[in-house]
């Protein structure tokens, strides 16, 4: 329609103008008790931000009113005991859930089954209740890296021996594995990890044999174990910075003499054998869903010397493993290097010293005496007060005193962080209360990542999408940062996947999605056994009912502005977009096509304008 593209680009025209002169965000309420309770919404928008996939208003107002109730960090507390009260939902049975339910099973050959596990993750990231652990075992994802396409459909020896099913469903096991241990104890977790099918195969300690003299043990993991997954490449004080020697040069944790003996100890492990062929274990099995197994014989039983001169000379290969996984999970580097990257994934890119020392405190010791309790380590990171100290609340009254305004100030450049594009696009359903018209009322999205390159299972390196030092070229290098941050340098991890290309597509999407308010999943063909068309409703009531009117505009933009972008959107840029889209639709009442359209075509360009906004993509 002409109307759509002339006034989408005229509020195109208005974000450039605003942009130019930011100043604060305002929400006008009518006493001094309201504005007490609107900035309880603000903060509990970030805090849902930081904690979830995104907030609905419901879950703001609800979170918002206890906090008027019983102060800001209990209220926060107590909704954290509730998520670690809930029982977990997982994403393997899941997605056999829904290939049963199509007439499929997991050998079922030439459909794309894979899609299935995607469908399964955004429907728990959308819709499942329980989006603390959803939304921590994301951040586990992207620290101990799998890369989830074990595509084994072509393959003779497709069913797993043990389990029976499609071994492509490893990636899905090892992402529930995530999910069980997200509440857990960092060290079961290494553990775990370890053991998987999906790890051993992709970090190659699948079947490591011990030297013959000619042949040595693969390295692949050891290093990797060390280097991401524990302790890092330099030595850290507890605070997150470098330690340095007499000189000023970085101490490196290991060294390849330290790769080498840690890759004896990853020797003999292989996949479960099958039953059918005890005659060679070692080679039989080939099941993706079952844990791997120390075949003895394999492995390296010489005495090993390795970090800080732990030895371990114990016959038993299982043993050996879990005296040097110990090894490491007590090094000093661990509390402060899972810390970090752990704040990261949840609150803020550049975290102070003091946050970083105050969460491996509680990372080597959860009050109780126990390390690596991620209970402890979580509510460390979201009960904090720095991550909140990015939002600067304050009120303005009116001369009589009958009104009040509540301003929010965004602090900039230190405090904030890039949101990830899967956490903004599911922030995007969860904030717009989605519905599926698909006949299970599922979220059954495909798989994303050709758009912004992120997408669960689908990590190009163990390195993750992006680095967690990773700074993007312009003025971050040379920002000067304060001298709370460790080590003198600010980052912007999630900015090594954003460019001009997912930059223009992620924004031509969420356009399209947010056109006529539903979002439209399709694949295949019509004769295609994979054929899936299906809409994702956005149900924005309130939001219809107060855009009828030119004068309540400003609250659709409010709403919009809290749920997605924590209340920092400048109070010019929305007075503006509000102006364009009344003066662009004004016709639209008299016109006996298009009236029927007026409310529902003001709340989308509000919500385009909003998603598509800066203030959306950053968090605060």
């Amino acid at each position: 329609m002409h109307f759509i593209g002339k006034t989408w680009l005229n509020v195109l025209i208005v974000i450039s103008m605003a942009l130019s002169s930011v100043t604060a965000g305002e929400f006008e309420v009518d006493s001094r008790q309201d504005g007490f309770l609107m900035k309880r919404k603000i903060r509990a928008a970030q805090f849902l931000h930081f904690a979830t996939f995104g907030p609905s208003m419901s879950d703001i107002d609800t979170l918002a009113a206890r906090m008027v109730q019983v102060g800001g960090k209990k209220a926060m507390t107590e909704w954290i005991d509730a998520e670690f009260a809930k029982q977990p939902n997982y994403h393997q049975p899941l997605t056999e859930t829904m290939i049963t339910a199509d007439g499929f099973t997991t050998i079922t050959q030439d459909v794309y089954l894979q899609r299935y596990r995607h469908h399964a993750w955004w429907e728990l990231a959308i819709n499942g209740d329980d989006q603390l652990r959803q939304r921590m075992a994301w951040a586990l994802s992207q620290i101990v890296v799998t890369n989830g396409e074990i595509d084994e459909l072509n393959d003779t020896q497709n069913v797993g021996n043990i389990s029976g099913k499609g071994r492509w469903l490893g990636a899905s096991n090892y992402y529930d594995m995530l999910v069980r241990n997200s509440f857990g104890n960092y060290r079961d977790l290494l553990t775990d990890v370890t053991y998987h099918p999906a790890m051993g195969s992709f970090l190659s300690h699948m079947r490591n044999r011990k030297s013959d003299g000619t042949r040595f043990p693969d390295e692949n993991y050891a290093r990797e174990v060390m280097q991401l997954f524990t302790i890092g490449l330099y030595e850290l004080q507890r605070d997150g910075r470098l330690k340095t020697s007499i000189t000023g040069e970085f101490i490196p944790t290991y060294n390849n003499d330290d790769i080498r003996e840690l890759a004896r100890v990853f020797t003999g492990l292989t996949f479960a054998p099958n039953p059918a062929t005890p005659n060679n274990p070692f080679y039989s099995g080939n099941d993706y869903l079952v844990p791997m197994v120390m075949h003895q014989p394999e492995h390296d039983t010489q005495s090993k010397t390795l970090l800080n001169n732990t030895v371990v000379n114990q016959v038993d290969g299982n043993a050996e493993i879990s005296a040097a996984l110990d090894s490491l999970f007590n090094h000093d580097n661990m509390a402060p290097f899972i810390s970090y990257r752990l704040i990261q994934r949840f609150t803020k890119s550049n975290p102070s010293r003091g946050y970083i020392l105050r969460v491996a405190r509680k990372f080597e010791d959860n009050g109780s005496g126990v390390r690596g309790d991620m209970k402890a380590v979580i509510k460390a990171i979201l009960l904090d007060p720095e991550p909140y100290q990015s939002l600067r609340m304050g009120s303005i009254r009116d001369e009589a005193g009958n009104s009040e305004t509540v301003v929010c100030n965004s602090r900039g450049t230190e405090y904030s962080h890039l949101r990830e594009p899967v956490i903004q696009y599911a922030s995007m359903f969860r904030g717009c209360n989605a519905t599926s018209d698909h006949p299970t009322g599922r979220a059954m999205l495909m798989p994303l990542n050709y758009l912004w390159d992120q997408e669960p299972y689908r990590q190009p390196t163990v390195f993750n999408f992006y680095l967690p030092n990773y700074q993007p070229p312009g003025d971050l290098i040379t920002y000067p940062a304060s001298l709370r941050i460790p080590n003198g340098n600010l980052v912007g991890p999630e900015f090594q996947i954003k460019n001009a290309v997912t930059s223009n597509r992620t924004m031509n999407h969420m356009i399209s999605n947010s056109n006529d308010l539903f979002h439209r999943t399709q694949a295949g063909s019509q004769t295609g056994a994979y054929y899936l068309n299906f809409k994702m409703n956005f149900n924005l009531d309130e939001e219809l009912a107060l855009a009828a009117n030119e004068n309540t505009l400003i609250q659709v933009v409010d709403r919009f502005d809290l749920l997605f972008c924590c209340g920092t959107m400048p109070q010019d840029f929305k007075e503006k977009m509000v102006d364009v889209i009344n003066q662009e639709t004004r016709w639209m009442p008299g016109n006996a096509q298009f009236a029927s359209q007026y409310t529902k075509f003001r709340v989308s360009c509000a919500l385009m304008n909003t998603l598509t906004s800066p203030f959306a993509a950053i968090g605060e």
